[in-house]
């Protein structure tokens, strides 16, 4: 599995502190829409997850991207 994801930071659907808050949100954004996948991400400068819809995903040379480490698919 790949560790590093590009996303623009806006396109967050939620920033959290917790990992483990991270994970139960991004189960309730699942049940929501099982249909996308989702990502929870450590941010570029290890302060929150962020939780993105994995169709989300830039480019690393897209103007507006910034790297995250992947923790967590769903």
């Amino acid at each position: 599995m790949e560790t590093r994801i590009f996303f623009n930071p806006g396109d967050s659907v939620a920033n959290i502190h917790d990992y483990n808050e991270a994970v139960r949100k991004g189960q309730i954004f699942k049940q929501a829409r099982h249909n996308d996948e989702l990502v929870i991400a450590k941010d570029p400068n290890d302060k929150e997850y962020a939780i993105f819809y994995a169709k989300d995903a830039l480019p690393a040379e897209h103007e507006k991207s910034k790297p995250y480490e992947i923790k967590n698919r769903l």
